[in-house]
């Protein structure tokens, strides 16, 4: 704001200056002892020539812009849309082959496999347990049942929370 005025007040003495130089006027050099005088004149007579000076600028004044912003949206297109295929492709269809004859392979070394044969385990004696089934209770007249301290259930609930950014002034 400082360098504002500055510059403001420079701007009027050179617009001055110009002015001035244009008119062309010789100035004349005074002593302490003229402006001590004009000084006590100044007092008695108020005929001074006082020149003033009008300095306009131009302010730019704000207008409305237009700020284009894409956005990705998706369309759905309610009828089908024909697409002409310009490039013929060609489908390779593989047709399996199957082979009948059995080729014998000779190995060098042989593994040896371990082969596990089924067989019957013998039961000396058998034991049978009883085992308890449910059995339907007959119950004459339902009752009410008190509870005596709530149960609660949490649940992880989204909660949005805005902020205020307070702006202090200096």
């Amino acid at each position: 704001m400082k360098t504002f005025i500055a510059l403001s007040v420079l701007v009027a003495v050179v617009a001055g200056a110009a002015i001035e130089s244009g008119e062309q006027k010789t100035v004349e050099k005074r002593g302490l002892a003229e402006q001590l005088q004009d000084r006590s004149d100044h007092h008695h007579e108020h005929h001074e020539h006082v020149k003033y000076v009008t300095i306009t600028k131009k302010v730019p004044v704000p207008y409305p812009v237009e700020v284009e912003k894409h956005v990705p949206v998706p369309v759905k297109i309610p009828y089908p849309v024909h697409v002409e295929k310009k490039v013929p492709f060609v489908i390779e269809k593989k047709v399996p082959v199957y082979v009948e004859k059995k080729v014998p392979v000779h190995v060098d070394r042989p593994v040896p496999v371990e082969v596990k044969v089924p067989y019957e385990v013998p039961v000396v004696h058998k034991e049978y347990v009883e085992v308890p089934k449910p059995y339907p209770v007959h119950v004459e007249k339902p009752y009410p049942v008190y509870v005596k301290k709530p149960v609660y259930i949490e649940k992880p609930v989204p909660v949005s929370v805005h902020i205020k950014k307070v702006k202090k002034h200096h």
